[in-house]
């Protein structure tokens, strides 16, 4: 079977809400499932969600439309570990999470245009920096320059996440992080600018997602400090990618986007703080123009 073709899933994969046929790219034994929306011809654009807890191409929920409708081929990824990918017990460390990303970009053929946001827009500079080549590449208040997931945690980081992998102790605190009231509140004071784009089915979904079986493995990676890497200006500049900056995410610095720019990033600084949410419309414009400009 080849990474474009499109097939069912397992029965024990649940779907989820997102439209679109199934397609699937392989991870050494493993499958990164993805839904596609739009023609099926044509340069894919690969949407790559962050990852946190309950994360999955939910995300994209809003803006794939869009983009399908704009004439575009989408494909909106659960990465692996997650919603309708193959969930494996596996010791995540950055390398691997790096090399999902490489091995989707380049499924997805040499004139993608990636779209990355969070802790995966620094996998995704990292990928195409080491060579799986791209069209464009695209990325939503990345991390790799700042304080958030720049590094991996020490000696207790490891303890703890070995702990939590093979014991009730990391199926509870993934529960609890989860809950209706974590995920609120995460949302409300660390994502949106606007609160109220927040919805009660995002909220439903982040939860089902975070819960789903042998789902704890890569969030527990990532809330103790697994996944985190620290990008060198010279990757970035190799690259050369574009920046939406959201200004209402909590876990990132003022002055980033300035570290980006320095870098060589082309950076675009807007008021919502998951804008590909709270502003869909302009968030598929200036992906065509990024696309236009590659």
């Amino acid at each position: 079977m080849t990474a474009a073709e499109t097939h069912p899933i397992d029965p024990h994969h649940d779907v989820g809400p997102v439209a679109g046929s199934v397609g699937a790219t392989a991870f050494g034994p493993f499958e990164v499932r993805w839904r596609e929306q739009g023609p099926a011809e044509g340069p894919v654009t690969l949407l790559l969600h962050g990852v946190y807890a309950g994360a999955s191409g939910f995300e994209w929920r809003s803006l794939a439309p869009l983009l399908a409708e704009d004439g575009r081929r989408v494909w909106i990824v659960d990465l692996l570990g997650i919603g309708m990918s193959d969930r494996p017990d596996l010791d995540w460390n950055p390398g691997i999470l790096t090399s999902v990303v490489a091995a989707l970009v380049r499924a997805a053929g040499p004139d993608v245009n990636v779209v990355a946001s969070s802790l995966a827009g620094a996998h995704a500079v990292r990928a195409v920096a080491a060579g799986a080549p791209c069209g464009s590449l695209a990325l939503i208040t990345p991390t790799g320059l700042g304080r958030a997931q720049t590094s991996t945690s020490g000696a207790l980081g490891r303890s703890l996440y070995a702990i939590g992998r093979h014991t009730p102790l990391g199926d509870a605190f993934v529960w609890a992080l989860s809950s209706g009231p974590s995920v609120r509140w995460f949302l409300e004071h660390q994502t949106y600018r606007d609160p109220s784009a927040l919805t009660e089915e995002e909220v439903v979904e982040t939860r089902r997602i975070a819960r789903q079986p042998n789902a704890k493995h890569l969030q527990l990676a990532f809330v103790t400090d697994r996944l985190g890497i620290r990008l060198d200006p010279v990757e970035v500049a190799a690259v050369s990618p574009h920046v939406l900056w959201g200004a209402g995410q909590g876990f990132v610095g003022e002055a980033e986007p300035d570290a980006w720019r320095a870098a060589g990033a082309t950076v675009t600084e807007v008021s919502a703080g998951l804008p590909h949410v709270e502003d869909p419309t302009a968030t598929a414009a200036w992906l065509g123009q990024v696309a236009g400009a590659a």
